[in-house]
């Protein structure tokens, strides 16, 4: 994982779970992952072609300029980008594994951004492994991110890997919580959001990513 974000998200996940194949999700704590919760959120798998924005963070918020939860994550992509995106969530479902996903986002005027998404099984209150617990953060920080609108995205790159092969960084969740606890949470960009209340936004395809407030607020039904 390149972004610092990703890469504590995943960090706290696997000292979460402590072994098991994934956490459960009453035992992701918001307040313990401050400063990446902006670009945090929750998936709900209904089925093969529909995987539910359940809650999620601001940070995305300010940079696609739509309210997503309750939308179709696959309905971000083209054709060939959700099959693949399909085939990695599968694999987090079934086998509890981890994606993590490099795509490029652009507006309408031909300007570009690079995003790298990770994906992380949860298990749901019942026992089932039907959520997933993803972040998604621009690589580069562009500074007209957040005032124009992105308009179509595709994968650059997609990683299927095994957590029990990859680097355990956090030795306990208590370590995970303070590291991100200390940090200082990331500034994030309102322009665009609040020029988006007066009229539909432009897109060429389907909604795109957008993420709301309240991420795992104690008011939110348990994702």
């Amino acid at each position: 994982m390149k972004h610092k974000t990703t890469q504590a998200l995943f960090d706290y996940w696997n000292a979460i779970r402590a072994g098991r194949p994934a956490p459960r999700r009453s035992e992701i704590e918001p307040g313990e992952m401050r400063a990446i919760l902006p670009y945090v959120f929750i998936l709900e798998r209904k089925d093969r072609d529909t995987y539910r924005f359940r809650l999620a963070g601001t940070g995305l918020c300010s940079v696609y300029g739509m309210e997503f939860r309750g939308h179709n994550m696959i309905s971000m992509w083209g054709d060939d980008c959700a099959e693949n995106l399909k085939e990695a969530l599968d694999d987090v479902i079934r086998n509890a594994g981890v994606a993590v996903v490099e795509y490029t986002a652009a507006t309408t005027d031909g300007r570009e951004a690079t995003f790298e998404m990770v994906l992380l099984p949860l298990l749901h209150e019942d026992g089932s492994l039907s959520r997933v617990l993803g972040a998604a953060v621009p690589i580069d920080r562009a500074p007209w991110v957040g005032d124009r609108l992105l308009a179509r995205q595709w994968i650059d790159r997609l990683r299927r890997l095994d957590p029990e092969h990859m680097p355990k960084r956090a030795p306990a969740a208590q370590v995970a919580a303070r590291r991100l606890a200390a940090e200082k949470p990331p500034v994030t960009v309102a322009s665009l959001g609040k020029r988006m209340s007066q009229g539909a936004p432009l897109r060429s395809e389907r909604s795109y990513l957008r993420l709301v407030k309240g991420m795992l607020s104690n008011t939110e039904e348990h994702g």
